[in-house]
């Protein structure tokens, strides 16, 4: 064992350029590591500190059990909601060893600031999310910062507190007032105090935190029966503070109600400290934050094992014959082995040092200079080490394992005539059949499955990976072999290089060529593979053909129908339909939403109330859907006629419903009566929810399962409209714009009210209009996902700058083994500036084997990655088609060919430079 460390150690001290350049990748990838890794456990040290303030003056909080868990921020549905039961508060109270029991309601109303006069409207973006918490507790369950606490005795009071994150926002203090609720039961409240309330930080922790049944989710405090008047229900209870007596035997307290509050009708549990670290830790944001830990960690250990791999092959191959007379004097196959083994461990050992040491100097630097990428400072703990050590050490050892395989199988007779490490001609169908099997399991998984929510889809999804990128490594030496004949005497000619000195310059050393391409192949296809998800993804929810030019909006009251219909005679508008617009719930959970909330998993749709024969009917139709299911006639037919509307086709699919099929609808102002509408079509709408999000037509709550088209004057008589919300048009571009349309509007909007109105947002509930192009709606959206996009491409792009090393490796070891036929060359007349154009040409065919290999993961995993999502990702359940951003995707393949022209630049220049009797006396010669 020690000669063989000896060995392995005296080979890596023979190539010191190779030592430094593998090393310097391999601790780049543990610095990747450690940097991705750290922020995680900065999240997690932000959690055990929240956890210990969440309950404030409360030791203990009940709570109903939920197995509940969303994604993303927004309202819980109805459907998930569980409560108290109202009788265990009382039983509570009269326990001897509680001091005080306090009943809290946290519900979701909105809150709007009362702007003050020349104060700054606060855009709806940027609006704090400001959960409403009713409780009549005496005393607040945070310290005051400022002002008092309310009186729970005086509910008539228009009072309320709020938390010091929520009135900052707002640009509120004491003093300051809100607007609570919509509609009639709206109410305005002045500021009496701030409550220094904790918060989750940390990416994503928000979504975690408002889940959580703590008296830290309020962001307005309001006694309970001031809350009842607001959401115009009774008040129920989310969760109950609880206070012991001094004295009291806090355990036996727990052991004695453990088992009462699981009885309960609703079961319930008792929440501590260290419960709620517990619920973060295993929420959706932690396992958010911990798969990109994990994955940086996989992708990272790909690089290392691919440019480690690539290193210890060229070395196997290039000691063909020191290995062969080592076999024959002294050592045993499991030896030689060995040797290998200990050269990649050594190769992963120097990485993983000096990638810790950068990934710690790193995160000093960014704390100290940039402290807003990590608000938390720089945790380099337990799991970075470990994460990291996983990346250097296991990408050594794999990466090890077929060098260590080749260098057993070699033969003493070796020494006398090595095997030639020349490929073969011609194509091996059974690795190409193998592969093409491999590469249809992950589109099977994807697509050719029955899918319901108990499939195990990550599963599905590292399965369909691994097996892809298995099919892919299975094709690269066909891949290799066509680029080669095919791209070869192209890449010749554009370099001017004779195309017989580049014939199977990369053919001819498969191995190194492959195991190279794929180094590289992690950090395109991972980032081909993220463009082209994205962008699948982001068709869903891109405003199709569908939308009509523009939407204006009369805000708040809207406006008289009549007044609404003469929008049609601006010029320059070519069709105008007035349209009203109402959130109302449904009546049963026919999404699921319960189970697990998604975009389009809610409890409630945004109807529309519009024209259906002038807005889908005709040759031209204001709305031209592409129908799906259901006769458009027909459709039309009854909605004219009946209580029918027209649903998204994912809505079909997630409430499992067809045409013919009905629901019911709560009207929110009136939920004792709910109405009851038949589905009479299905259409495309990719784009609903971005044409309904900044425009204001979510008008309860901001998330929605569908958008729901019925007849006009029938909502309108169900949901108690006297007027038009909104406005509908197309006009022409070419003789008017926005900001003319919005203006004539809002002296219509004036002229019917008789007062001022304004346009854009306005302050206090006062007349506004606005107006939303589908033009501008659309550069949002894609704005927003190009952006988002590019952040998570920033991993894979700098694996690929990583893994670019490997290239110059590669090219480095092809330039020692031929220094004695490029000596030959010379001699015979090649000039200089051929030998290095040669050499940037095969740099180049390795990048083009690298794009092509990329390019088919990236797209296979792309488009089957979208569809697993549309499963396990809140974002996912739209229908989608597969998009191929060529530019970005482009961008990426050209980033390649340019790093592996670069790379080839020094070994190009440097055997260009050499002199042909100097190329002939070193041969074989180290580098």
């Amino acid at each position: 064992m020690r000669t063989s460390l000896r060995l392995a150690a005296a080979w890596i001290r023979e190539h010191p350029m190779r030592l430094t350049l593998t090393s310097l990748a391999t601790a780049a990838a543990a610095a990747m590591v450690v940097w991705v890794v750290s922020g995680y456990d900065a999240m997690l040290g932000t959690f055990d500190k929240y956890s210990d303030l969440a309950l404030g003056r409360y030791p203990l909080s009940v709570a109903p059990i939920q197995h509940f868990s969303q994604q993303a921020p927004g309202a819980i549905p109805s459907h998930a909601e569980k409560h108290v039961p109202v009788e265990l508060l009382a039983e509570l109270k009269a326990d001897p060893a509680v001091a005080a029991a306090d009943a809290m309601w946290a519900l979701r109303e909105k809150v709007v600031p009362v702007v003050p006069e020349g104060g700054e409207v606060i855009p709806w973006k940027r609006m704090p999310d400001a959960r409403l918490l009713a409780t009549d507790a005496p005393a607040p369950p945070f310290d005051l910062a400022e002002g008092r606490w309310i009186d729970p005795a005086r509910p008539d009071l228009p009072e309320a507190a709020m938390s010091v994150e929520a009135a900052r926002g707002m640009n509120l203090g004491i003093g300051g007032q809100v607007v609570i609720g919509s509609g009639e039961k709206a109410r305005t409240l002045t500021v009496v105090g701030l409550v220094a309330t904790p918060g989750v930080e940390g990416w994503s922790a928000t979504v975690a935190g408002s889940q959580l049944l703590t008296p830290s989710v309020g962001g307005v405090f309001v006694p309970t029966g001031l809350a009842e008047k607001i959401a115009g229900r009774k008040a129920e209870i989310s969760f109950i503070g609880v206070s012991m007596r001094e004295g009291a035997d806090f355990t036996r307290f727990r052991y004695a109600w453990s088992p009462r509050l699981a009885a309960l009708p609703t079961p319930g549990q008792f929440q501590e400290a260290h419960d709620i670290e517990e619920a973060l830790d295993e929420s959706a944001s932690a396992d958010n934050v911990r798969m990109q830990a994990h994955m940086a960690t996989v992708v990272s250990m790909l690089a290392a094992l691919f440019i480690i791999f690539s290193t210890l092959n060229m070395g196997v191959g290039e000691r063909v014959r020191q290995l062969a007379i080592l076999r024959a004097v002294a050592l045993t196959r499991a030896e030689v082995g060995v040797i290998v083994v200990f050269e990649g461990l050594l190769l992963g050992t120097i990485g993983f040092v000096v990638g810790c040491g950068v990934g710690k100097v790193l995160m000093d630097l960014a704390v100290r200079n940039a402290p807003e990428l990590l608000e938390d400072g720089a945790v380099v703990g337990r799991n970075s080490l470990l994460l990291a050590g996983v990346c250097s050490y296991g990408g050594a050892l794999l990466a090890s394992l077929w060098p260590a395989i080749r260098a057993m199988r070699v033969r003493p007779v070796d020494a006398m005539a090595p095997p030639p490490a020349v490929a073969r001609h011609g194509v091996s169908w059974k690795p190409v059949i193998a592969g093409l099997l491999l590469v249809g399991v992950y589109p099977f998984l994807a697509f050719g499955l029955d899918h319901h929510d108990d499939r195990p889809f990550v599963t599905f999804m590292f399965i369909g990976l691994a097996t892809l990128a298995a099919g892919c490594l299975l094709l690269a030496p066909t891949i290799v072999r066509a680029v080669d004949r095919l791209g070869g005497p192209m890449v010749a000619r554009l370099l001017g290089v004779p195309r017989e000195l580049l014939a199977s310059r990369i053919s001819g050393h498969l191995g190194r060529t492959v195991s190279t391409a794929f180094a590289m192949t992690v950090g395109l296809g991972l980032y081909t593979g993220i463009q082209v998800w994205g962008h699948t993804m982001l068709s869903g929810f891109l405003p199709g053909p569908w939308a009509p030019d523009a939407l204006i909006g009369f805000r708040p009251e809207g406006i008289p129908f009549a007044d609404a219909e003469k929008v049609a005679g601006f010029p320059g508008v070519l069709k105008s339909l007035p349209v009203i617009v109402e959130q109302p719930r449904l009546k049963e959970d026919l999404t699921h939403s319960a189970d697990r909330a998604t975009v389009v998993r809610q409890d409630n749709v945004v109807l529309v109330g519009i024209d259906p024969a002038k807005a889908f009917g005709g040759g031209d139709p204001l709305i031209p859907f592409e129908w799906v299911a259901g006769d458009k006639e027909e459709a039309i037919r009854l909605m004219a006629t009946s209580r029918a509307c027209i649903v998204p086709d994912h809505f079909l699919r997630e409430a499992d419903l067809k045409v013919g099929d009905s629901f019911e609808l709560v009207p929110p102002e009136n939920p004792e009566t709910p109405v009851r509408y038949t589905i009479a079509g299905a259409v495309r709408m990719p784009g609903w929810h971005w044409q309904t999000k900044p425009t204001g037509m979510r008008t309860r709550t901001h998330r929605s399962a569908a958008l729901v088209f019925a007849d006009l004057p029938r909502v309108a008589e169900d949901f108690r409209f006297r007027s038009a919300s909104h406005v509908w048009i197309d006009y022409d571009e070419s003789s008017t714009n926005a900001g003319v349309l919005v203006e004539r509007a809002r002296g219509l909007y004036a002229s019917s009210l008789g007062r001022e109105v304004v346009t854009g947002e306005a302050k206090n509930a006062e007349p506004h209009v606005l107006i939303h192009t589908i033009a501008d709606i659309r550069a949002l959206v894609h704005g927003h996902g190009t952006a988002w996009l590019w952040g998570l491409s920033r991993l894979p792009l700098v694996v690929l700058a990583i893994t670019a090393v490997g290239v110059l490796n590669a090219l480095l070891a092809s330039v020692r083994s031929s220094r004695w036929e490029t000596g030959i060359l010379r001699s015979i007349g090649i000039t200089r500036g051929t030998i290095v154009r040669l050499v940037i040409a095969e740099g180049i065919l390795i990048g083009l084997v690298a794009c092509v290999v990329s390019l088919s993961f990236g797209i296979l995993a792309g488009w089957c990655g979208a569809g697993i999502s549309r499963h396990v990702s809140f974002f996912g359940g739209m229908t989608q088609e597969l998009v191929i951003p060529w530019l970005p995707v482009l961008a990426g393949l050209g980033a390649v060919l340019l790093l592996s022209s670069l790379a080839a630049a020094w070994p190009a220049f440097s055997l260009g430079k050499t002199r042909p009797l100097d190329l002939l006396r070193q041969g074989r010669g180290s580098f």
